[in-house]
């Protein structure tokens, strides 16, 4: 007879040395010491006004006046102006991540003006697979590029959305790549 069945555990996520936890609503990443910021309904009007000095973010920065319960965590580096937001959507376990990068992708190029998708792809992840996106944004003389992630947990996809100017984001896609490693969800 096998052994009985027990759940695997989630993932111990990476930690970075010298970097911070930010902890957002169910959501812990590590960044560098220049972000500020967490849970967007804690600190909802920092993080808004933070946002407003960056002319790309503004509309995120009303949003966030708005509903700020729309994000998970949200953060912003003073330094470089860079940006990470996490949502989180329910989504049918029949949805593939394959399916779920095309209909997430197509969206937002749809209902954002001046966005364009460059590239997009399902790559392994922990025990999984992750979605991910490149977008540029074009606001004004500002060309912006986000990298999107996205993560399947149970009955819902979080999308870890990293946005950076377009001359800084290869300095910084590195960074992003590694918060993605600290990922912990938490109840």
């Amino acid at each position: 007879m096998p052994p009985e069945w027990t759940p695997t555990p989630d993932y111990a996520p990476a930690t970075v040395p010298g970097w911070g936890t930010f902890t957002g609503n169910g959501i812990e990443l590590m960044l560098p010491p220049s972000y500020e910021g967490g849970d967007p309904v804690a600190v909802a009007e920092e993080l808004a006004a933070l946002l407003a000095e960056v002319p790309q973010y503004a509309a995120i920065a009303e949003v966030i006046r708005e509903d700020p319960g729309g994000y998970r965590l949200l953060t912003i580096d003073r330094e470089t102006g860079s940006v990470v937001a996490v949502t989180a959507n329910s989504v049918p376990g029949a949805v593939s991540m394959t399916e779920y990068v095309d209909k997430f992708s197509a969206a937002v190029v749809e209902q954002t003006p001046g966005s364009a998708l460059i590239q997009k792809g399902v790559i392994p992840f922990r025990d999984g697979e992750a979605g991910w996106m490149l977008f540029e944004f074009v606001v004004g003389d500002a060309v912006s590029w986000q990298l999107s992630y996205a993560l399947r947990r149970g009955d819902q996809v979080w999308d870890f959305n990293y946005g950076a100017l377009r001359e800084d984001y290869p300095s910084l896609q590195p960074i992003f790549d590694q918060s993605l490693q600290t990922v912990h969800f938490v109840p």
